[in-house]
Formats: C-alpha cells, sequence, structure tokens
C-alpha cells in the first residue's frame, strides 16, 4: 500500500527533531529515535538499504561541498564587514567541516533520502529537500541568521552564497545516491541473471540425464 511507506518516512522523520530537541529527557528521546528506525524498517520498503545511501551521499557531499561552502561564505563575510577584524582559525574550519559538513549533512541526506522513498519525490527534485534542511538550519541559527542580514556586505551577497552551498550540497548528494542505487540495481541483476543462468543449467543437465 502506497500510503505505508510515506506513514513510515513521516514517523522516522519526525522522530528525528524530536528526540535531539529539549522537550524530551534521555530516556524519551532514545525511545523516540527507536520508534522512529522501527516505523521505517517496517513500512519503507528498502528501508536499511535508503538509510545507507543516504547518509553516504550526505557525509561525501557535507565533507566536499557543504562544509568548505560554508567556510567559505563565512571568510568572504568576515572580510567584507567594515567593522570586524577577519579571524581564521584551524579549529574553527574543522568544526565547521566535521561538525557541520559531515554530521550534518549525513543527518540530513538520511532525511532527504527517506522523504524521497516515502513520498514518491523523484530523484532530479530530490536535492532540494537537503538544501531546503540546510537553509532552514541557518535560518534558525542566530548566530548565522545575524551573520547573514548584519554583517559583511548585506544580505544581498550573503544569501547567495550560502544558499549556493546548500543548492551545491544537495546536487552533489543527488548525483551520489542515483549512482549508489544504480550500481545496487546493477549489482542485483547480475546477481539475478547468474542465479537464472544456473538453473537453466541445472536444468539441461537434468534433461541430458
Amino acid at each position: 500500500m502506497r500510503w505505508k511507506p510515506t506513514l513510515g518516512a513521516l514517523i522516522f522523520i519526525a522522530a528525528i527533531p524530536v528526540a535531539v530537541s529539549e522537550l524530551l529527557g534521555p530516556v524519551w528521546s532514545v525511545a523516540m529515535v527507536l520508534i522512529g528506525f522501527g516505523a521505517g524498517w517496517l513500512l519503507v520498503p528498502g528501508f536499511w538499504r535508503s538509510l545507507g545511501h543516504g547518509v553516504i551521499g550526505g557525509v561525501v557531499a557535507g565533507l566536499l561541498v557543504l562544509g568548505p561552502g560554508l567556510r567559505i561564505a563565512m571568510r568572504v563575510v568576515a572580510i567584507l564587514d567594515p567593522v570586524r577584524s577577519p579571524e581564521f582559525t584551524f579549529g574553527g574550519t574543522m568544526f565547521i567541516i566535521i561538525g557541520v559538513g559531515v554530521m550534518m549533512g549525513g543527518t540530513f541526506g538520511v532525511i532527504g533520502n527517506l522523504a524521497r522513498q516515502g513520498f514518491g519525490i523523484p530523484s532530479r527534485a530530490a536535492g532540494l529537500i537537503p538544501a531546503v534542511l540546510v537553509a532552514l538550519m541557518i535560518g534558525l541559527d542566530g548566530e548565522l541568521r545575524s551573520e547573514i542580514v548584519e554583517l559583511g556586505a548585506g544580505p544581498w551577497l550573503n544569501i547567495p552564497m550560502f544558499g549556493a552551498a546548500a543548492l551545491g550540497y544537495g546536487a552533489l548528494w543527488t548525483r551520489v545516491v542515483t549512482r549508489l542505487e544504480t550500481r545496487a540495481i546493477e549489482k542485483k541483476a547480475r546477481h539475478a541473471g547468474a542465479e537464472s543462468a544456473t538453473m537453466t543449467l541445472s536444468k539441461a543437465r537434468g534433461l541430458e540425464v
């Protein structure tokens, strides 16, 4: 039934922000995570495969595009700001690339792929899901939001820069996930072909006997 994958994806996606919020204690947060995974496993076909492809695509795209893209945008904002002196630290760069690019990139990648599977979103448009999640992350973060609006050359330049990082992340995520799924389909087809050939050969030998 079509409603089952949609419901499973919806429960899984909703469980993530609830679990990481401060609304629940540690025990209930763990329970929400388990409920989300359980719903996805029971209701979404190929749940674990979609989960793996989503996180791999998110980590790769986050490491190569999202993290560096956000760091470069922040540097441009700092350099163009007429008041604040630019500050560049190795620790800050690693936090953006690893903490935001890899960890948040992987999380958004999982959500994007489960949403694509559950809601039947075409692959060409699926990259907008993690890109929108990045935009929401930036918009909900008070420090980043003020940096975009108040610092540097202003929002007319800052918004396109941060937006380009989000869209680039979504585009690369789509490419990686699509490639992983294509390889999985090809591997399954080769395996099915080998089994079919083995069965045909066994039947032929049986007829010879």
